[in-house]
């Protein structure tokens, strides 16, 4: 069991490549106080947000979620879901900003809903611990890395009350101007490396880079209830993973950093990327159990 400090933040981008002018938008950042429960192989994850200070140039974003991992000395899965409502517009123009007398003009009403779901296989575990890296019920004793393959599925939504392209951006989004709503859904193939420092006999430092190929579909929906669909495309991700730890045979405790990046294009020379962001501090205890479950391995 650990409890655990977190920090998120998501951008998003929305790019016109012949105009070349961007809406970016970004959530205020949110921070969690959780626990997580491992036993054996499986963990789960509660959460709840600290209401913390929040300032008046950016607003306040609202976070919820749901996270479950499978880990296993062979592959680990993970499903992640996560619910933003709450952007603000970061690249703003001058004009707009003296309009509303302030740096970042604010859209309480834009709502962005992620959900992923990942396998990947481990090819040598035998140098390298997954278990310890990620789930921290193992200890790596060496140094020592492993190539990795998994796959996954992704579905994000993206949407407004009005339409996401502010009214002063307008001319430069001519195929997406009165655009509401992204709803994009990828598969995933991804192939990486990832390998474990051991800094001493308790201290570890991890790193794991898996890029990837997406093949996605996109619903845009504007108003009026218009929309227009986009199959079979691909896109590049990229998937990344610090991790900082101190692992003995009771505790555990450490930093973790973990982002991914997406891209993809709608249509008319105008693309919508997004990045998710988490950093973590995290400490915890094993407990021993006298009776295992008996069943899955558990």
């Amino acid at each position: 069991m650990a409890c655990h400090l977190t920090q998120i933040n998501l951008d998003a981008d929305i790019k016109n490549a012949s105009t070349r002018r961007s809406i970016h938008y970004k959530t205020a950042t949110a921070t969690r106080l959780g626990l997580s429960f491992d036993y054996r192989w499986l963990a789960f994850e509660l959460f709840t947000r600290i209401p913390a200070t929040n300032t008046s140039e950016r607003g306040v974003t609202q976070n919820s979620g749901l996270y479950l991992r499978a880990n296993r000395s062979r592959y680990w899965a993970n499903l992640i879901f996560q619910d933003f409502s709450g952007f603000y517009w970061d690249n703003a123009d001058p004009l707009t900003q003296l309009q509303l007398n302030r740096q970042f003009p604010l859209r309480e009403d834009i709502r962005n809903r992620l959900l992923q779901a990942n396998a990947f296989y481990v090819f040598s575990p035998q140098k390298f611990s997954n278990m310890a890296a990620q789930g921290e019920n193992e200890r790596q004793m060496r140094s020592g890395g492993s190539f990795f393959a998994g796959f996954g599925f992704t579905s994000n939504r993206f949407d407004g009350d009005s339409s996401l392209i502010p009214k002063s951006q307008l001319a430069f989004f001519p195929g997406e101007s009165n655009i509401q709503e992204i709803v994009n859904r990828s598969f995933l193939l991804y192939g990486g490396y990832a390998y474990s420092v051991v800094l001493t006999r308790r201290v570890f430092f991890t790193l794991y880079a898996s890029p990837g190929l997406a093949r996605f579909s996109t619903i845009n929906r504007f108003e009026g209830n218009d929309s227009e669909k986009i199959k079979g495309e691909w896109a590049i991700r990229f998937d990344g993973r610090m991790a900082l730890g101190y692992n003995t045979d009771r505790y555990f405790g450490g930093m973790l950093f973990t982002a991914f990046l997406n891209n993809q294009d709608l249509g008319t020379g105008t693309s919508f990327s997004y990045g998710f962001q988490t950093f973590r501090i995290f400490f915890g205890r094993r407990f021993e159990l006298k009776h295992r479950l008996g069943i899955l391995g558990l």
